[in-house]
């Protein structure tokens, strides 16, 4: 959620990518009242709202962590993504990135969010590589259902399942006291 708070709010990716899933969480009956608050407060960051004290006053501490790192690393600014060094990265290499960024790695989000759309466009490699482009970047995106793997090669589907897996068990834990 905070990725893809801070991914909304700097203008990387558009904000009903974002705003949806929150509302999801914020209105359902089924998440805790804790992450239903952060939800809520982080869609008020997405709309614009950045005063710290009126965001948190009804998070608990840990949530409003969360909730002060995500409107620093919105005023934080991005670095030049072309300037970065390109690094290669084996298949496995690639799905530990994408949990990494998943978990709030922003910049490492906004590098794999272009990597993954132009490895799911590039006609020059094969289609079980451009599948596994898009299926990454949905995840990225924030979708956890396993249809997700519905195109994926057998090759790629149970690393990319582990990571939904991982993902899904993240985003039901509370966070740590």
């Amino acid at each position: 959620m905070a990725a893809l708070t801070v991914a909304a709010a700097k203008g990387i990716i558009p904000a009903g990518q974002a705003t949806l899933p929150l509302l999801q969480i914020a209105n359902s009956n089924l998440a805790p009242d804790d992450a239903r608050a952060l939800a809520r407060a982080l869609y008020r960051v997405i709309q614009g709202e950045r005063d710290p004290i009126s965001l948190a006053e009804t998070l608990t501490p840990a949530y409003a962590e969360v909730l002060w790192e995500v409107l620093e690393q919105i005023e934080a600014p991005l670095p030049d993504t072309d300037d970065l060094p390109r690094q290669e990265l084996s298949f496995e290499e690639l799905v530990e990135k994408v949990a990494e960024a998943c978990s709030g790695e922003v910049l490492l989000w906004q590098q794999l969010w272009n990597f993954t759309g132009q490895l799911a466009e590039d006609e020059r490699v094969p289609s079980d590589v451009r599948a596994l482009g898009l299926a990454l970047r949905k995840i990225l995106a924030g979708e956890r259902q396993r249809h997700v793997l519905d195109d994926l090669s057998p090759r790629h589907r149970w690393a990319v399942a582990q990571l939904l897996d991982w993902l899904n068990q993240q985003s039901a834990a509370p966070p740590p006291a």
